[in-house]
């Protein structure tokens, strides 16, 4: 049976260093220790994808038609690297739509980069993890529009404390341990339709390529941007058909997605009813 064509994806990711200056619970990075963000010691990984090959990738899917919304952070925080500015420059200039997902770090007591971040991105995304009431969350949205006043700022709201009535977003993720922080119970749901990997390319500062954003050690071996062109990857028949398959519902074809506590992104298939079930966490972080 053939497998259906996919359309390009929406956004590009494209993580254009290692490091972060945090470690937060609901990080998948914070739990690994196999030298893919953090090293066995618990320090964090300071790599560099090369500036040549960020310009050879935003390059790349300029070619295949893609005008979407390009940021350059996975599980780093991208305002560490101070080619930052540069990339979001790059991307602008080729009719992409730089955004930037930030813990806003970097951004404390540096007039002049708020200045330029305004500038070059379109939309920035503050994650706001360290409050412990609602007043103290509102507090912390109102600071930042009055730091970055001209732009589309938005928040990723993670409480600290557990207490189900103070706002947050803090979801299950496939490989994090349960944690009463959690905004929704850690379930996984069988037969349940993900289309999540068709909106986002997901490239690591390594070059391999991600199926979505649980797919912290490449589970799914897409490929890496250093073997293979963008548009041979996205376009693949194994990433075809893994595609396929989630948009309908397989998710026991594959051991991470079995795992997974995201909920569907629509009914099941045929009319079936979606299993539901409480999630087991196996592991540490990285693979077993």
């Amino acid at each position: 049976m053939a497998i259906p064509a996919v359309p390009l994806f929406e956004r590009l990711l494209i993580e254009s260093h290692a490091n972060c200056n945090r470690s937060c619970w609901f990080c998948p990075r914070t739990y690994d220790r196999s030298g893919k963000y953090r090293l066995a010691n618990g320090e964090h990984k300071v790599e560099k994808m090369p500036t040549w090959k960020v310009i050879d990738i935003l390059d790349q899917a300029q070619a295949m038609g893609f005008n979407g919304r390009a940021a350059f952070h996975h599980y780093c925080e991208p305002l560490l690297d101070q080619r930052n500015l540069l990339f979001a420059k790059e991307a602008k200039e080729r009719g992409m739509k730089p955004y930037l997902v930030t813990n806003g770090d970097r951004l404390h007591g540096d007039e002049r980069l708020r200045q330029e971040v305004q500038h070059l991105y379109e939309r920035i995304v503050v994650g706001i993890y360290d409050y412990e009431t609602n007043e103290k969350l509102e507090e912390a949205k109102q600071y930042w529009k009055r730091m970055l006043p001209s732009a589309d700022v938005d928040f990723s709201t993670i409480r600290l404390g557990g207490e189900g009535t103070v706002t947050s977003i803090g979801t299950p993720r496939a490989l994090v341990p349960s944690d009463r922080r959690m905004a929704v119970p850690d379930l996984t749901y069988t037969n349940a339709p993900c289309h999540r990997p068709l909106v986002r390319m997901i490239i690591q500062y390594d070059g391999d390529v991600c199926n979505c954003c649980d797919d912290t050690f490449g589970a799914f071996q897409l490929g890496n941007v250093y073997q293979n062109t963008l548009a041979e990857i996205w376009f693949s028949r194994e990433h075809r058909q893994i595609l396929d398959d989630l948009v309908s519902g397989r998710r026991e074809k594959y051991e991470l997605c079995r795992g997974c506590p995201q909920g569907p992104t629509g009914p099941a298939p045929e009319g079936k009813k979606i299993g539901i079930s409480i999630r087991r966490y196996q592991g540490s972080g990285a693979p077993q």
